[in-house]
């Protein structure tokens, strides 16, 4: 009996599993590279960050660029004796209004303007800088799809070319092998079209099924006029360099911040008239002012705060100065990995042209020949595009090729 209860709890169990798992149907939604990369722009959680990364250093940099008054006004009311020295004492109420402010040192407002407005810069650089690092991601990852989807096509070609022919021994195991790998390259392709929704937020119904094909021409490219391009152009060269300016605004400011506040104040006292020892005296108005003047003896005695920021600023100087010699490294060795590239995208076309020209006499196996050719071919495409984009950002070019 209990192992029949088990059963029926093990069946229903499953049948609920069944229910479920056949309630997420995936569906493919075919999508060009140029959409999607625009959906992956609009919709990426990390690009929209970056977006409101700007919105902050504009809204600081309006903060940045007001006077600092700091206006107070005091409010005096007395005097009170709770004791009396003698009798009669008069004690007049008197009231006393002041006003005091703060009269920055020279050149504040305008170094922390200067400040944040290159901060500005530094922050649309790094929008920038995300876009192309999301951007290229998505790019390689839409590729690689890309690929699996020609190469699902691929077989299913051959398997129409083997349909059409007679069937015998051979055929029939020749099919098994093409269905066997048809059906791995699909399941595949679904993986891999499923990661292309990491990078396009929710914006994307359905799994994403990229469109086109990999034939890009070759490009003749001048290693020495890369190299020169990409210490211009690379993102990361532009944003050390404005960290550095960011560094430079910062030193300015910090020497700036030495220069002493003056803080002046004007008060008003108003005495009402008053009777003392049968005298009577008349209602009184006066009218005070002074300066505060505060004594830097801290900045005569130490300049800790303008070292600590003229060396971050020398930090920065030091890192460009070594990453201007890592982008030539980079990109003579981007450029040996397309050239190796090239390479191997000639040697298989010339395979596959071979096998397409020359095909064997057997029927069946002049279909499974152009079958591994064609795949090869896919594979040295894939390769050659993705290292032609490696060293397109390697060398500061972000453009997208054209599928």
């Amino acid at each position: 009996m209990k192992f029949k209860t088990q059963s029926i709890f093990l069946c229903l169990l499953g049948c609920l599993f069944f229910g479920v798992a056949h309630s997420q149907t995936l569906e493919y939604t075919t999508i060009p590279l140029t959409n999607y990369l625009e959906i992956v722009k609009e919709n990426n959680a990390l690009i929209e960050s970056s977006k409101l990364d700007i919105q902050s250093a504009n809204a600081n940099k309006t903060a940045q660029s007001l006077y600092r008054f700091s206006p107070s006004v005091m409010y005096v009311r007395g005097s009170w004796y709770p004791q009396k020295p003698y009798s009669p004492y008069v004690v007049p109420q008197s009231d006393t209004y002041s006003l005091s402010f703060t009269l920055e040192g020279w050149g504040k407002r305008n170094a922390r303007e200067q400040l944040a407005q290159s901060q500005i810069s530094a922050s649309k650089t790094q929008l920038e800088t995300t876009q192309t690092t999301i951007q290229t991601n998505a790019l390689n990852a839409y590729i690689d799809t890309l690929r699996l989807a020609l190469m699902a096509d691929s077989y299913q070609n051959a398997l129409n070319k083997l349909n059409s022919i007679k069937a015998n021994p051979k055929l029939a195991d020749s099919q098994a092998f093409i269905k066997y790998y048809q059906s791995a390259t699909s399941k595949d392709l679904m993986f891999s079209a499923l990661g292309l929704l990491n990078y396009s937020g929710d914006a994307i119904q359905g799994v994403p099924y990229p469109k086109g094909t990999l034939n890009y021409p070759i490009q003749k490219l001048n290693p020495d006029e890369l190299i020169e391009q990409a210490q211009k152009n690379r993102i990361d060269v532009i944003a050390l360099q404005l960290a550095i300016d960011v560094a430079d605004k910062n030193v300015t400011l910090t020497d700036k911040n030495r220069n002493i506040d003056i803080l002046p104040y004007v008060a008003q006292t108003r005495t009402p008239q008053y009777n003392d020892a049968g005298a009577t005296y008349t209602a009184q108005n006066s009218i005070s002012a002074g300066v505060t003047i505060p004594i830097p003896v801290s900045n005569y005695l130490q300049n800790a705060d303008v070292v600590q920021a003229s060396n971050q600023k020398l930090q920065y100087e030091i890192q460009l100065r070594d990453l201007k010699v890592q982008v030539r490294v980079q990109v003579m060795q981007a450029y040996l990995q397309y050239e190796g590239a090239v390479d191997a995208l000639n040697t298989a076309q010339t395979a596959y042209d071979d096998a397409i020209k020359k095909p064997n006499l057997d029927a069946i196996q002049a279909v499974m020949d152009a079958r591994d050719k064609e795949g090869a071919l896919l594979d040295a495409k894939t390769n050659y595009l993705k290292a032609m984009v490696y060293l397109w950002r390697q060398s500061g070019n972000y453009a997208v090729p054209t599928l």
